[in-house]
C-alpha cells in the first residue's frame, strides 16, 4: 500500500490537511479563477472603488482556498501610498450580534482604536452597528472584509453590508455554499461580481488529492487508493476536494504509520465518509439477491472473496470474466457471454458494482464494490437460508 517515504520539497506535515485556511503552494486547476480574483481585486485598490465580490459553490469545492491565495498575495502591497488590510469572518453558527463583535474586535487588532470591549459587548444590535458604520468610517486604509459562508445570514441583513461597503470605498469578499438564483433578485444585484467554481474532473480531483498528500504525509500512498477515494466521491458524492480531504484526515494516523493495515478495514473507514442512505442498504440486497439463482451468488461469493483475499481496491473486466468461469465451473454450468454481462448490469442495477473513471487501456474496464466484508456477509446469509 505504501512503498516509500516522500520526498516532497513542500512537505508541511499535518497542517495540509487539517488547517482549515492552508493554502497549498500552488492551486491546482483554478489558475483562471485566481489570476481573474487578483486582477479584479488590484484594479479595485488601485482605482479606490468598493467593490462586492461572490464566489458561489457547494461546499468543499475550494472557494476559501481561492480567496485566502488572494487575500495573501495582496497583503503586502501598497496602493497610493496605503498598505492593504484584511479582515476575515466566519457567517456559520454566529448571530449578527456575534458577527458584529467579530468585526469590531478585528478592526480595533488592526487599527488600535482603544475600544472599550466591556462596552462592546454590552451594546445591543443597534450600538453594535453604529459602532462598525464609525470604525469604517475613520480607517484611512484600503480595508478587505472577507465573509466566508454567508448563507447563514439575513439577505436583508447582509444587504446592509453590501451597501455600507460601497459607500464607504471598501472591497467585500464573500463566499457562499450554494448558487444564487437570478430570482432572490434583490440580494443578487448586490454583488458587482458573481463567480461560480465549476466542479473537477477525475483527472483533476485525483491530482489535488495526490498534492495534499505529498504535503500532510511522510509516506507515499498507492495510486489505486488515490484513484479508489476519487471514485467513491464521483459515485456518492460531488467531485469536490473538500470531501476527499475529510477522507485523508480520517486515515491520517492509519496510513502515515508503519503498520499493516490489510485487517483494519479500509473499505469501511472510507465509505463511512459518505451519507449511508446513497449507498445501498444491506437488507434491499439480501432480499433481492436471495431472489436469484445459485450462479449468481457464487459469483458474488468469489467476488468478495478475491477482494477480501488480494486487498484490492478495483477488479477488472479480465478478471470478471475469469471469476464468472470459476463460478460457472463450480456448478458445472456452460459458459455464455450473455449471461455474464447480464450478470454484470445486474450488479450494477442494484449498487453491488459500479464501472471506475480510470483511464482505461485496450477496453479493459475498472470496477469497484461495495465494502467486501458487506457483500461477504450478505452472500453469507444467504447461504444460510439455502
Amino acid at each position: 500500500m505504501m512503498t516509500k517515504a516522500n520526498s516532497c520539497e513542500n512537505y508541511v506535515g499535518p497542517r495540509a490537511i487539517f488547517d482549515q485556511n492552508f493554502i497549498p503552494p500552488k492551486i491546482l486547476h483554478r489558475q483562471k479563477e485566481e489570476y481573474s480574483l487578483l486582477s479584479v481585486m488590484n484594479d479595485a485598490l488601485v482605482d479606490n472603488f468598493g467593490i462586492n465580490i461572490l464566489y458561489q459553490g457547494v461546499e468543499g469545492i475550494g472557494k476559501k482556498v481561492i480567496v485566502n491565495k488572494v487575500l495573501n498575495d495582496l497583503h503586502n502591497k501598497d496602493y497610493s501610498n496605503s498598505q492593504v488590510y484584511k479582515i476575515k469572518v466566519d457567517c456559520k453558527d454566529v448571530k449578527l450580534e456575534g458577527l458584529l463583535i467579530s468585526l469590531l474586535s478585528e478592526i480595533n487588532r488592526v487599527y488600535d482604536f482603544k475600544m472599550d470591549f466591556q462596552q462592546v459587548l454590552n451594546s445591543n444590535l443597534k450600538e453594535l452597528w453604529n459602532l462598525f458604520k464609525l470604525a469604517c468610517h475613520k480607517i484611512n486604509y484600503n480595508l478587505i472584509i472577507s465573509f466566508n459562508n454567508v448563507e447563514h445570514l439575513n439577505p436583508e441583513i447582509f444587504q446592509k453590508f453590501l451597501h455600507f461597503g460601497k459607500e464607504k470605498n471598501m472591497i467585500f469578499l464573500s463566499t457562499i455554499n450554494k448558487v444564487l438564483k437570478p430570482t432572490n433578485y434583490d440580494l443578487f444585484s448586490c454583488f458587482d461580481l458573481k463567480i461560480r467554481l465549476n466542479y473537477f474532473s477525475y483527472t483533476q480531483l485525483c491530482e489535488i488529492l495526490h498534492q495534499r498528500i505529498a504535503l500532510a504525509y511522510i509516506v507515499s500512498l498507492e495510486t489505486d487508493l488515490v484513484e479508489f477515494i476519487t471514485d467513491l466521491i464521483f459515485e456518492h458524492y460531488v467531485p469536490v476536494p473538500g470531501k476527499g480531504i475529510d477522507i485523508l484526515r480520517e486515515l491520517y494516523l492509519l496510513l502515515n504509520s508503519n503498520r499493516d493495515y490489510k485487517d483494519y478495514g479500509l473499505y469501511e473507514i472510507i465509505q463511512n465518509q459518505f451519507d449511508p442512505l446513497q449507498i445501498s442498504d444491506e437488507y434491499s440486497l439480501i432480499t433481492y439477491i436471495s431472489e436469484e439463482d445459485l450462479l449468481s451468488i457464487i459469483f458474488l461469493d468469489n467476488l468478495s472473496n478475491f477482494f477480501l483475499k488480494n486487498t484490492r481496491y478495483y477488479i477488472n473486466l479480465q478478471e470478471l470474466k475469469e471469476l464468472y468461469q470459476l463460478s460457472c465451473e463450480s456448478l458445472e454450468y456452460e459458459l455464455s457471454i450473455e449471461e455474464f454481462e447480464s450478470l454484470i448490469n445486474m450488479f450494477q442495477n442494484v449498487g453491488i458494482l459500479s464501472i471506475s473513471k480510470k483511464i482505461v487501456f485496450e477496453n479493459n474496464r475498472y470496477f469497484i464494490i461495495i465494502p467486501p466484508k458487506q457483500l461477504k456477509a450478505i452472500v453469507d446469509a444467504i447461504f444460510t437460508k439455502i
